[in-house]
């Protein structure tokens, strides 16, 4: 217990520090392979309306084990996020509540059970430990895995924090090129702002590429790309 609070004490660093936070990420679900005697495996799901992602795996097979609940739409790491509530898989073979997801996982995975820890966030998230035998978690791994699901809060919300700020700075680039675009074509073609926007818009449909790669084009070259003849 020693070795891993230091290990959390490093961990620290990366969140209040300068450190990197996906790799603050991807550490902390090595640490729980390495601390948590159960787990073989351990991945992080994010879930933003329906759609599943992992923003940490250990490995392939945690990936893969991640993948198949959001193929399925199924499965403790789902329903832990959307509940917020922890859920144990204690044997694979003899699970009944998500049955499409357990067959799958039988098939193509070593994964024979699965801790699925909910995580306060924005968005719906879990923290999922995978073993590679049946009732692989006890007692002791139940209490270990709720520290480390306490210290995935925080990397999440972080996480959540980047991924926002960095959406909303796409975003705005985005509408930045956009109106050059429209302010290069007005000039151009002396037309009002109505009809430049009018102007991009045909192009991204004609050409069937996004508006704001075509704006982009324009501000480069400082004029529409060639058209397609229409019928």
């Amino acid at each position: 217990m020693i070795e891993l609070a230091q290990e959390f004490g490093q961990l620290g660093g990366e969140i209040h520090g300068d450190g990197d936070n996906d790799a603050a990420l991807s550490q902390l679900v090595q640490l729980a392979v390495k601390h948590i005697e159960g787990c073989s495996w351990a991945s992080i799901t994010v879930l933003t309306g329906k759609q599943g992602r992992s923003i940490a795996c250990t490995d392939e097979i945690a990936e893969r084990a991640d993948r198949l609940q959001y193929e399925h739409g199924e499965g403790p790491c789902l329903q832990a996020a959307v509940d917020d509530e922890n859920y144990l898989l204690f044997d694979v073979a003899e699970e009944t509540r998500w049955p499409n997801y357990t067959k799958a996982l039988l098939a193509q995975t070593p994964v024979r059970s699965v801790l699925s820890m909910q995580l306060p966030a924005e968005d719906s998230a879990a923290l999922n430990l995978f073993g590679d035998e049946a009732g692989a978690f006890t007692e002791v791994d139940l209490t270990t895995a709720t520290v480390f699901a306490a210290h995935a809060s925080t990397l999440v919300a972080l996480y959540e924090a980047e991924y926002t700020k960095d959406n909303l700075r796409a975003a705005l680039d985005s509408n930045r090129r956009i109106g050059a675009a429209i302010g290069v074509l007005m000039a151009m073609h002396k037309v009002t702002e109505d009809q430049a926007f009018d102007m991009l818009r045909v192009a991204s449909q004609l050409l069937h590429r996004k508006l704001r790669d075509v704006a982009a084009e324009v501000v480069e070259v400082g004029a529409l790309p060639d058209l397609p003849p229409t019928r």
